[in-house]
């Protein structure tokens, strides 16, 4: 049965997804989630959530999916460790360095590999399928063909694929343009949303008007705002497909929007009939323009040059929550407005008109419903479809125009009634001894042992003794113990069951038993990693400086088409450092088919010039590990293999690579290389990686420009506040560089 899973942003919005019906939630901690602002898990809202879910037949995953820097080992080993502790049914992860520490401290954790990997193609699943992955969650910018393809070529896997939520307009893990510009990582999940900023666009005075076309009265707009996905007419696709997991985005919305999008999905992939009703009703919770993604709304079903005629996948004229139309304005007055009503409506609901505004193209205004007058001049409460009615405006704003509409935004009753989080905790049951002897009591489990004095005497009537302490003992209030298996030795001269143990005194026990124990446990999940300096490093090249590993265009790759279409000698087109020739390569190879054809022929080539002993590859996509680990060339791990630590380090030794080195993460400068097995190359401060880089064509998607006559490239130059940035496309992938 494919598995719905919805995002859990807080402990109620968890409760709220498990009862309008998810079958499983993801949710992060405090530290170490890629959704830093969200309200987010303690380990004691784990563990109730934890018993909830094994009591419904539910499943939870955690997401520990941000980039773990050297000094934060420590807190995410004992982060892992008490996850272990309480337990999952899957943990989501970027960093390699927690991948190795999954499966050395930890291997009883189902891997799941995050988005953030940039996972999209075969031999990227079959690489994280080697390293002990059980679930790959798919890119977002894969078409529903291009899923299909790898579900045929990776059964043994499962696949987890976005199917509702935001759209990033980067590849998630590859975007620098937050931390570049605001100095806040998306890597660490505290992405600021350039992607939803506005900017001005203009011509490329440096290429010909064919390369650099902007529509008549185009001249700024929210270029990078990509629209939401609400893929319902192809859930029941990738369903029949045999997907494992459909997964909603959206642990930063409401328990409200968490609970309607599990009833609208559900009804989806049970066959109800209700679905258009939540559908309006999860819009007007939440929404964005919204098209099906690259997954159904692309206009291609894979990477091709194919005319798209579908519309633009952006969200360009305006990038934030728009829900749905609620009536057209057919006449405006000092204080009110007349309007017909497209959907009903009731006091309290939220509307929302759209005004010209002077520092963007657009702005909004936001208000209360206060009062609905009908036609008969009477004050009512509520409103239905095709009604005309008299709605008050918000004084001293704007006034909107006859003829535009109103959206209506949210509904006064659409917050779900709360849920006790008054819940009992998930407990791990731990097998004891009780030793009875004359005048005490002996305890003994794997987290201690201890001995008490307690008044033993005969009976006057036969006792249930093992009884009585499995009742007392089962019982241990706010402790993450409990009693699992009881072994009860009797070493008094009394049978047991004559044996009279006063309850009080065994209540007593109980209390100093459990608390002893829950400070032995204490102790144990906060111990630290155990790690040695490591003083003989492996020898390993140090890498060129990466600002010298440019095109002129900016882009830290360069395109293997490139190479093979030109007649040029390979020497004079490769990157070149102190007498060593360096390919990095691409981070995204949609056509991996073609990808690897074109490896292939350049390599060929290297060998016809006599080139291949002295060139090194640059890996940025784990798609690439097998092709060079079968044929050990040389290479290195290049900015986007991320090596944020030691424990990425040590993972990457394990890969079978002919490996000469590799990069430290590029958006940290030093980091303790006390236990990293070799010496990273720092990126240098003259090095700027892409902003973005998009599968969204600019052209199309944010100029709103025919694919008929396309010349598949462009490039562009745009303005923010602070910033102007040079936009190129070339085969319809967008890269967005510093001009």
């Amino acid at each position: 049965m494919t598995e719905l899973a919805l995002p859990a942003g807080s402990l109620q919005a968890a409760l709220t997804a498990f009862k309008e019906g998810a079958d499983a939630v993801y949710l992060g901690l405090k530290s170490f989630s890629a959704r830093a602002n969200a309200t987010n898990f303690t380990f004691e809202d784990l563990a109730k959530l934890r018993q909830v879910a094994l009591t419904e037949g539910k499943k939870i995953y955690v997401t520990v999916n941000t980039l773990i820097e050297e000094s934060e080992l420590d807190e995410a080993f004992k982060t892992l460790k008490h996850i272990d502790f309480i337990g999952c049914d899957g943990i989501i992860v970027q960093d390699l360095g927690l991948v190795n520490l999954i499966k050395t401290y930890a291997p009883k954790l189902a891997l799941h590999a995050s988005t953030q990997l940039s996972v999209h193609t075969i031999a990227g699943v079959q690489e994280l399928v080697r390293l002990g992955f059980e679930r790959v969650v798919l890119a977002r910018e894969l078409t529903f063909q291009e899923v299909k393809r790898i579900r045929e070529a990776c059964r043994d896997v499962e696949l987890k694929v976005f199917i509702h939520g935001a759209l990033c307009y980067s590849f998630s893990g590859l975007c620098t343009a937050s931390e570049q510009l605001c100095g806040r990582s998306a890597n660490r999940g505290s992405c600021a949303q350039i992607c939803r900023n506005y900017f001005t666009v203009e011509h490329d005075p440096n290429v010909s008007s064919t390369l650099s076309p902007i529509p008549q009265g185009v001249k700024d707009g929210w270029f990078f705002s990509m629209s939401d996905m609400k893929a319902g007419p192809v859930a029941k696709e990738l369903q029949e497909l045999g997907i494992e997991s459909l997964k909603v985005e959206g642990r930063m919305k409401s328990p409200a929007y968490t609970g309607l999008a599990a009833r609208y999905y559900r009804a989806i992939l049970d066959g109800d009939d209700n679905v258009e009703q939540l559908d309006e009703a999860l819009s007007v919770v939440f929404s964005r323009r919204q098209t099906s993604g690259w997954l159904a709304s692309y206009g291609r079903e894979k990477q091709d040059f194919t005319i798209r005629r579908a519309p633009t996948l952006g969200s360009t004229s305006y990038p934030g929550h728009r829900g749905i139309k609620a009536a057209k304005i057919t006449l405006v007055k000092r204080d009110s407005i007349m309007v017909t009503l497209l959907t009903d409506v009731s006091l309290r609901d939220g509307l929302m008109y759209f005004i010209r505004s002077q520092k963007q193209p657009i702005d909004t205004i936001k208000f209360g419903i206060n009062s609905l007058i009908d036609q008969r001049g009477r004050s009512i409460t509520g409103a239905y479809e095709g009604e005309s009615v008299a709605i008050m405006l918000p004084a001293n704003s704007p006034r909107p125009h006859t003829g535009e509409f109103l959206y209506l935004i949210s509904r006064h009753d659409q917050n779900p009634a709360l849920i006790s989080e008054a819940l009992p905790l998930s407990k791990h049951p731990v097998d004891m001894t009780f030793t009875l002897q004359d005048e005490s009591l002996h305890i003994q489990c794997l987290y201690g042992e201890a001995t008490y004095e307690i008044p033993t005497s005969e009976a006057r009537k036969p006792q249930e003794t093992e009884a009585n302490i499995v009742s007392i003992f089962s019982q241990s209030d706010t402790s993450f113990l409990t009693l699992g298996s009881i072994h009860v030795v009797n070493k008094t001269q009394l049978p047991i069951e004559q044996i009279f143990l006063p309850l009080s005194a065994l209540k007593a026990i109980r209390r100093d038993w459990y608390e002893l124990l829950d400070r032995t446990l204490a102790q144990e999940l906060t111990k630290n990693l155990p790690k040695e300096p490591i003083s003989q490093k492996l020898e390993m090249r140090q890498l060129p400086p990466r600002s010298l590993l440019r095109t002129e265009q900016n882009l830290p790759y360069i395109d293997l088409k490139s190479l093979v279409e030109s007649e040029k000698p390979l020497s004079s087109l490769l990157f070149t450092y102190e007498g060593q020739y360096y390919l990095p390569l691409s981070p995204v190879m949609f056509d991996e088919d073609a990808f690897f054809s074109d490896l292939d022929k350049v390599i060929d080539r290297m060998e016809k010039e006599s080139l291949l002993d002295s060139v090194s590859f640059g890996l940025n996509n784990l798609g690439q590990l097998a092709y060079f680990r079968n044929r050990q060339l040389s290479c290195f791990f290049d900015i986007y293999v991320y090596l944020a630590n030691s424990e990425a380090a040590n993972l990457a030794l394990t890969f079978g690579l002919k490996m000469e080195g590799g990069y430290l993460w590029m958006e940290r400068k030093q980091t303790n290389l006390e236990c990293w097995p070799f010496i990273p190359t720092v990126v240098d401060d003259a090095f700027s990686p892409p902003l973005f880089i998009s599968r969204s064509c600019f052209r199309h998607d944010s100029l709103r420009l025919s694919c008929e006559g396309c010349p598949h490239r462009g490039s562009w130059y745009v303005k923010g506040d602070n910033q102007r940035l040079r936009v190129m496309v070339e085969d319809c992938i967008t890269t967005v560089v510093h001009a």
